[in-house]
């Protein structure tokens, strides 16, 4: 059996780390060596099981103590000044009960040592199996989840839409909800590869992917346009027809408005996918410079300018 290693190296810590440190440590080498991210690597394995045992013991303000002082045999529930517990019942392998949680926001199950068996699914819910699961009985298993994706217009994200996807054979409707914003996703239950030994139908996971508007942006609920007038509109104030989504609006722009100017209307972006409340349309005015300018203008800017200055 091969010689163990010190935990801190395990790790690859030193022996000052801090609580946080060693947590984070855990983390990355519990990913590298995780069984479901190399099947059938025995070296791979026997780390995962290394790394565990490391931080069994350094994430125990109690253990580590002993550790720091005394080596392996701190720890071991052999050693005479440990109480001489050996190894009954409640103490296989010298591991007692632990419980870890907040890796990645998944919570694991309770384990005793890495061959027992209630090492259950350590990290199912980060890897979709747990160390091992090949060895427990096969029960019911949910069938593998599909995955696709749609693109609709501008227009049916803001309003939601009917659509429809057409996956092995099989014609599947989606209902598109209103305010639905691009990348999100659409899980339709049951809708994925039927399980092969009696379980429930996996899901059928839709990305949405939304076609850009030749006018108008978008953040969130809120929609974002570009409206060009002339250098005299700027200048002495005009009304002009905004665009939306549903319809159009006449805007009073105030005389002096200056370049890059943005105006709120309020309630005349899309609604929300959650809050249900309408986002607003935020108009950026641009003022157009004129070119090609006739003699004649050009003696009527010379003009005004004089009296500006």
């Amino acid at each position: 059996m091969a010689e163990k290693r010190d935990y801190y190296e395990v790790l690859g810590l030193k022996k000052e780390a801090s609580a946080n440190e060693i947590k984070k440590a855990f983390r990355k080498k519990a990913m590298q060596y995780h069984p479901d991210k190399n099947p059938g690597d025995k070296i791979s394995e026997d780390k995962f099981k290394e790394v565990n045992e490391a931080y069994s013991i350094l994430a125990d303000a109690d253990k580590k103590d002993k550790y720091d002082r005394f080596g392996f045999a701190g720890v071991d529930p052999n050693a005479a000044f440990n109480g001489g517990q050996g190894q009954g019942p409640g103490n296989q392998g010298g591991y007692q009960y632990q419980e870890y949680s907040d890796f990645n926001g998944a919570d694991f199950d309770i384990f005793k040592d890495f061959s027992g068996s209630e090492f259950d699914n350590l990290f199912g819910t980060m890897f979709g199996g747990g160390f091992g699961s090949t060895q427990r009985k096969a029960g019911p298993r949910k069938g593998a989840d599909l995955q696709t994706s749609i693109t609709i217009t501008f227009e049916e994200a803001a309003f939601g839409a009917k659509k429809q996807v057409r996956l092995n054979g099989k014609t599947i409707s989606i209902t598109i909800p209103e305010g639905i914003d691009n990348n999100s996703k659409i899980s339709l239950k049951g809708q994925g590869q039927p399980s092969t030994n009696g379980g429930a139908n996996g899901d059928l996971i839709v990305e949405i992917k939304i076609r850009p508007h030749s006018k108008f942006t978008r953040k969130g609920s809120d929609l974002y346009i570009d409206m060009p007038i002339t250098l005299t509109q700027a200048a002495l104030g005009t009304s002009i027809v905004v665009p939306t989504l549903k319809d159009k609006v006449s805007y009073k722009v105030p005389a002096g408005t200056q370049p890059n100017t943005v105006f709120r209307l309020k309630g005349k972006g899309i609604k929300g996918l959650k809050s249900k409340k309408m986002g607003d349309l935020y108009v950026k005015v641009l003022v157009k410079i004129p070119t090609n300018l006739t003699n004649e203008q050009i003696d009527l800017l010379e003009k005004l300018d004089k009296t500006l200055k």
